[in-house]
C-alpha cells in the first residue's frame, strides 16, 4: 500500500510512527510545506504559533511520544518551546519512510475515477508535480487561519489590532496600554508575559473558566492517576467530584480575583493552567474587563457598556480550519463543523483527517490515539459507519484521550 502523510507537526509525526509499525511492507511518503519538523512549535514554520516566553502547558511525560523521553534538568516539568521543537525534530529524524518531500506545498488532493488519490504539489525546486497514492492522511490540523472576534470591528483603528499569532515578544509593547481579548491558554499566557513590560495590561473575559496552577500538591496537574477507578463510572464521578472540591478549597472562589466562578464541572472542562494569572490579578498587575462588544475606531466597548482606549489590542480568539488542498465537499464538512471526531468523510474512502479539534489533554496523547486508529483502518480497509459518539452533537465539551479511545473503537 502506498500512503501519503501530509504535515510534520505532532500529529504528522504520530501518523508516520504508527504507519511505520502497522504497514512494515508499505510505501510511506511524507509531505510537508516546512523544511523542519514541529509544525506550530517550529519557528521556521509558516504556521508557527510560538513566542519568546512560551512554555508547554503540559508536562514532559504526557507530552512525549510512547517509548521516548523529553529530557530536561532534574525538577523541570514544563519545558521551553525551543526545547520541545528540538525534541520533535529529533523524533521525526528517527522515522524511516520511503520518501520525504519536505519544503513542498500540496496544492490539491483529488479522487481518481479508477480509485486512489492524486496529490498535486509544488516541489522544493518550484516545479509542479503529481503522485498517486492508495491512501492519504492529512495531519495539517485545524489551526490554519486566525479567527477574529465575532463583534463589530471598525475598518480602521487608531490602535494596533493584532492576533495572538502575531505576538512574538513583550518588548514590542513596552510602555503601552495593551488589551488581550480571550480566555484560553494563549490569552492568559500572553497577558502574563506583557506584565512588567507594558505600562498597563487588561484581559477581556467573556466566559468563566477554571484556572489552575501548573503544579498542585507537588505534582504537575496533568499527572492524573490512571488507576482502576477511572474505568468504573460511579467511582470515576465520585473521584472527579472530590478533586473539584479539593481545588475549590485550595484556590477559593474566583470572585476574590474579580472573576466569575465557572459553571461547568472541572471534569467536563479544559482548565487554563498558569502559575501567574491569579497572582497578577490579586496584585493589580492585570485588569479584568468584560467581553468585547465592539472594536471601535478609537476605543473598545465592552458588554457592560464601558469603553476604554488602548495602544494595542491582541485578540487570542483561536483559529479556523484552512485546508484549500482538500476536495471541496470535504472542505465544506470541515467549514460547517460537521466532522466531529470522525477520521473520515463518507464517500471519500482512504482519506483520513487528523487534528481537527482541540485536544483537552496533551496533544501527543490525542495524536497517538488518532494515528493508531488510522493505522488499524488502513491495515484492514472496509466501509464503516461514522461512530455515533463522533458526530458533532455527541462530542463532549472536553475531548480527552480517554474519550478518543472509546470513539475510535469503530476503527478496528
Amino acid at each position: 500500500m502506498k500512503v501519503c502523510v501530509i504535515g510534520s507537526g505532532v500529529f504528522g509525526i504520530a501518523a508516520v510512527r504508527a504507519l511505520e509499525a502497522a504497514l512494515p511492507d508499505g510505501s510511506l511518503h511524507w509531505f510537508s510545506e516546512d523544511t523542519e519538523a514541529g509544525g506550530l512549535w517550529s519557528t521556521s514554520s509558516s504556521r508557527s504559533r510560538v513566542y519568546d516566553a512560551l512554555y508547554l502547558n503540559t508536562s514532559r511525560e504526557p507530552s512525549s511520544f510512547t517509548g521516548t523521553s523529553l529530557d530536561a534538568a532534574p525538577g523541570v516539568h514544563f519545558v521551553h518551546h525551543s526545547r520541545y521543537a528540538a525534541y520533535l525534530h529529533e523524533i521525526a529524524s528517527r522515522c524511516t519512510v520511503t520518501e520525504r518531500r519536505w519544503g513542498c506545498r500540496v496544492g490539491a488532493v483529488s479522487v481518481r475515477p479508477e480509485g486512489g488519490w492524486l496529490v498535486s504539489f509544488t516541489a522544493s525546486d518550484g516545479s509542479a508535480r503529481e503522485a498517486v497514492f492508495d491512501a492519504v492522511v492529512d495531519a495539517t490540523g485545524h489551526s490554519g487561519e486566525p479567527r477574529r472576534p465575532d463583534v463589530p470591528t471598525a475598518a480602521r483603528t487608531d490602535y494596533a489590532l493584532l492576533h495572538s499569532a502575531d505576538h512574538r515578544d513583550a518588548a514590542a509593547h513596552r510602555g503601552q496600554r495593551v488589551l488581550v481579548v480571550g480566555n484560553g491558554a494563549s490569552a492568559v499566557d500572553i497577558a502574563c508575559d506583557l506584565v512588567g513590560t507594558a505600562s498597563e495590561v487588561g484581559i477581556s473575559i467573556r466566559t468563566p473558566k477554571w484556572y489552575l496552577p501548573k503544579m498542585l500538591l507537588g505534582r504537575p496537574v496533568d499527572h492524573a492517576p490512571d488507576g482502576w477507578w477511572r474505568h468504573t463510572p460511579v467511582l470515576g464521578r465520585l473521584a472527579s467530584g472530590a478533586v473539584e472540591s479539593a481545588v475549590r478549597r485550595i484556590l477559593g472562589s474566583y470572585r476574590v480575583y474579580g472573576l466569575d466562578d465557572p459553571t461547568s464541572p472541572l471534569a467536563a472542562s479544559t482548565p487554563v493552567l498558569s502559575d501567574h494569572f491569579l497572582a497578577h490579578l490579586a496584585h493589580g498587575r492585570l485588569t479584568r474587563y468584560r467581553g468585547v462588544a465592539e472594536l471601535g475606531e478609537t476605543a473598545v466597548r465592552f458588554n457592560d457598556g464601558s469603553t476604554d482606549k488602548f495602544d494595542t489590542v491582541i485578540t487570542a480568539t483561536g483559529y479556523r480550519d484552512s485546508s484549500p488542498h482538500l476536495p471541496p465537499a470535504v472542505r465544506e464538512v470541515l467549514d460547517r463543523g460537521l466532522l466531529g471526531l470522525a477520521l473520515d468523510v463518507p464517500g471519500f474512502p482512504s482519506l483520513y483527517l487528523m487534528n481537527r479539534f482541540r485536544c483537552g489533554d496533551a496533544a501527543v496523547r490525542c495524536a497517538e490515539i488518532q494515528a493508531r486508529a488510522v493505522a488499524r483502518a488502513l491495515r484492514a480497509p472496509r466501509p464503516r459507519p461514522v461512530p455515533r459518539t463522533a458526530v458533532p452533537d455527541a462530542v463532549p465539551s472536553r475531548i480527552t484521550a480517554r474519550t478518543l479511545e472509546k470513539v475510535y473503537e469503530a476503527y478496528r
